[in-house]
């Protein structure tokens, strides 16, 4: 198999400067062939000249405008390669990280997506990657930090979702790649995730393949963490309304959702409540892409609480 990492870029050249190099190395001793390049949504930054310096090495991909991961979906279908590696431009890599992250692929023909285990930027702090979900007080979650979290840190195992890592370029186009409905972004990894367990396929936690991340850079110097916080919680129903189809889930969210949003206002943690209004003239949309997954069988395929309990 042919792996092809993408790095997405939005006036990101001060951390390509710092992470490039980690990921140059890593082609260099992949054992798969492999190539790398940087998304670029619309930068006026000096990621280009940071690019260009690679004389080569490194691919430059420009985009007209930021489309933030949605980006993707108009790259993939150019590609050649049968892996598509997504990262962020502020994550380096371990030198070995690839290969745990292909050969996945290899043995079993249902896998989607093969997430690495992330570290903090420090290189010891666990961040995350193996991830389960479900519904609590009527909204749904998503965490890599549930109980007992620790003692799977080392070990492969399926995962609800994932932001990065590689995925099965057939199956990511199949399910039409990222949805646009979550631009500026957040919930998209969610999302497509998902619906890939929904097809039947899975979605893995490697932690032979180790990355560091910084977390969340681009987005908090866009919307502050307050703003990314609301967009959170503005997805988060717009993953529900278009996804879930267990009535007693979507019951419950009717039933609390009052008083989470009131209390909400009232404790002086407003973006749940922010998020929620800000999603409603959204429903329409959602209930659009809600009709199409039901025409196409998804909602009648493999049952929500079955996916978030495998995991």
């Amino acid at each position: 198999m042919r792996a092809h990492i993408l790095i997405l870029n939005f006036n990101g050249g001060d951390l390509l400067s710092k992470n490039l190099p980690t990921f140059v190395e890593a082609v260099e001793k992949a054992g798969f062939p492999s190539r790398l390049s940087v998304i670029d949504n619309a930068s006026a930054d000096k990621s280009r000249r940071v690019v260009e310096s690679w004389g080569g090495r490194v691919g430059w991909i420009p985009m007209k405008e930021n489309r933030v991961l949605c980006a993707y979906n108009e790259v993939a279908p150019t590609l050649e390669e049968d892996l598509l590696v997504f990262m962020n431009n502020d994550i380096a890599v371990d030198p070995g990280f690839l290969d745990p992250l292909i050969r996945p692929f290899l043995a079993d023909k249902d896998v989607f997506f093969v997430t690495p285990k992330c570290l903090s930027h420090d290189r010891i702090t666990y961040e995350g990657n193996k991830t389960r979900g479900g519904v609590r007080y009527g909204v749904y979650w998503a965490s890599c930090r549930y109980p007992g979290y620790r003692e799977g840190i080392d070990t492969p195992s399926l995962t609800l979702q994932g932001g990065f890592g590689a995925f099965d370029k057939k199956k990511f186009l199949e399910l039409g790649g990222y949805d646009p409905l979550y631009l500026p972004g957040r919930l998209e990894d969610a999302d497509i995730c998902f619906r890939a367990y929904k097809r039947g396929w899975k979605c893995l936690y490697q932690p032979e393949s180790v990355v560091f991340h910084e977390g969340g850079v681009s987005f908090h110097r866009a919307f502050g963490r307050k703003g990314t916080l609301v967009i959170n919680w503005r997805n988060t129903f717009l993953f529900m309304w278009k996804n879930l189809s267990d009535w007693t889930i979507l019951a419950g969210f009717l039933f609390w959702i009052p008083a989470r949003a009131s209390y909400s206002l009232v404790s002086g943690k407003p973006e749940l409540a922010i998020g929620l209004f800000q999603a409603l003239p959204l429903i329409p949309e959602a209930l659009r892409r809600r009709a199409k997954l039901k025409a196409g069988g998804f909602l009648r395929s493999v049952p929500d609480k079955t996916i978030f309990g495998s995991v």
